[in-house]
């Protein structure tokens, strides 16, 4: 194929592969759309599961939509090795939710021992929170919730606070 052939091939993907500020929009939403309907199954699926006492994945997650959240979960958030447990990360609107889940209760209050109270890191590390932020500490869980309005870090902080439900 001659230049102007190859030149009228890049233009062809070019044009192809661009997309409007309205189908942005809509992939954009659709993806949204499809973290908050797996989200929703997750707590369907936990909803039926006898309940330990202690913070799970399922709980956190049934725990968000039971409070009409709308939980989009990001598997790409990686976990801040000092923390000592892995990290499930939600966008739950303006917000986001880093939230730790410990073996138990003992391994949390151990793992938040070793972390500066007012930075929520160890002593000498700035911060990795956004800010604002509210932290959380129930059982064996340990949240930040940052960013978003005052309400709606107070609104997940309040349903986490209140635990992951009876035994």
């Amino acid at each position: 194929m001659g230049s102007p052939g190859r030149a009228a091939l890049l233009a062809i993907v070019m044009l192809a592969s661009c997309e409007s500020a309205e189908q942005k929009g809509a992939r954009i939403g659709k993806a949204a759309r499809e973290r908050v309907e797996a989200a929703e199954v997750a707590a369907a699926t936990a909803a039926t599961a006898p309940s330990t006492g202690l913070w799970t994945e399922a709980a956190l997650t049934r725990r968000l939509v039971d409070a009409g959240l709308a939980p989009q979960r990001f598997d790409s958030v990686k976990a801040l090795q000092w923390m000592g447990a892995p990290v499930i990360a939600y966008r739950l609107g303006a917000a986001t939710l880093a939230a730790y889940v410990y073996a138990d209760s003992a391994a949390r209050k151990a793992a938040v021992a070793r972390l500066d109270p007012v930075t929520l890191a160890p002593s000498g590390t700035e911060s990795p929170w956004a800010t604002p932020h509210e932290l959380v500490q129930n059982n064996n869980l340990l949240a930040v919730v940052m960013r978003g309005s005052d309400r709606q870090r107070d609104r997940i902080s309040t349903a986490l606070a209140a635990g992951v439900g009876a035994p």
